[in-house]
């Protein structure tokens, strides 16, 4: 069975998104995602892949699936393979992989040897993450095992707002048991960085005002 994981960036309420775009800018932030995703299939939704500058697409060194309504059956297109739905992109993903990938060396050592080395990364949209994370039938891969986001907040309290929100996680309690019946499984903080303030970043309010930004990377993993 092949490993998926799923990367995303929120702020600290749970906002991923607003009008189709991310409200911050954070190259720390892409940087991580580059180290975290090279390599390694990366499966996105039609809005996901527009929303990445055309200068950017397809993602580098990484096979770029993306979902799509618009296709009945897979097809290359500019430089990234569109299928017409998740199962169709995780047996591209695994076509892609061909067997197991060995653990990524620009992961920090302490994150390789606590997790399972990721096979294909997920990266959005809401309703790719949602469908992903429910699921335990998932072609190849069964379900998802890994979560790698980012958080980021406002030391000012200017509230950051958006239209799209990130999956729910319910963390394990110190016995390692979470509620019965939670929707995205029961997962466990595997790694975790200390806050730092982003020397270039900032997150933008609804008026456009960019707001000091700090952020931290956190590594989790689903339990049985």
């Amino acid at each position: 069975m092949y490993c998926l994981g799923a990367i995303w960036a929120q702020t600290d309420a749970g906002v991923i998104g607003r009008a189709g775009d991310m409200p911050w800018r954070a190259p720390e932030d892409l940087a991580h995602f580059k180290a975290v995703t090279l390599g390694a299939p990366v499966i996105m939704g039609r809005r996901t892949w527009e929303s990445f500058p055309p200068r950017f697409r397809p993602l580098p060194g990484r096979t770029n699936i993306v979902i799509s309504r618009s296709v009945s059956e897979a097809e290359e297109r500019d430089g990234a393979l569109w299928v017409p739905s998740l199962d169709a992109a995780l047996y591209a993903a695994r076509d892609a992989v061909g067997a197991p990938i060995e653990p990524n060396p620009e992961l920090p050592e302490s994150t390789a040897a606590n997790t399972p080395t990721v096979d294909a990364w997920i990266l959005g949209g809401g309703s790719v993450y949602a469908e992903a994370l429910s699921r335990n039938d998932l072609p190849a891969f069964g379900r998802v095992e890994v979560v790698e986001r980012t958080f980021f907040y406002c030391q000012e309290g200017n509230e950051i707002t958006g239209d799209t929100r990130a999956p729910e996680l319910q963390l394990a309690d110190s016995h390692g048991n979470c509620a019965v019946g939670s929707p995205n499984g029961c997962w466990h903080v595997v790694s975790e960085t200390a806050w730092e303030k982003s020397e270039k970043g900032y997150l933008l309010d609804e008026s456009g005002t960019k707001n000091p930004m700090y952020f931290s990377f956190q590594r989790l993993e689903r339990l049985p």
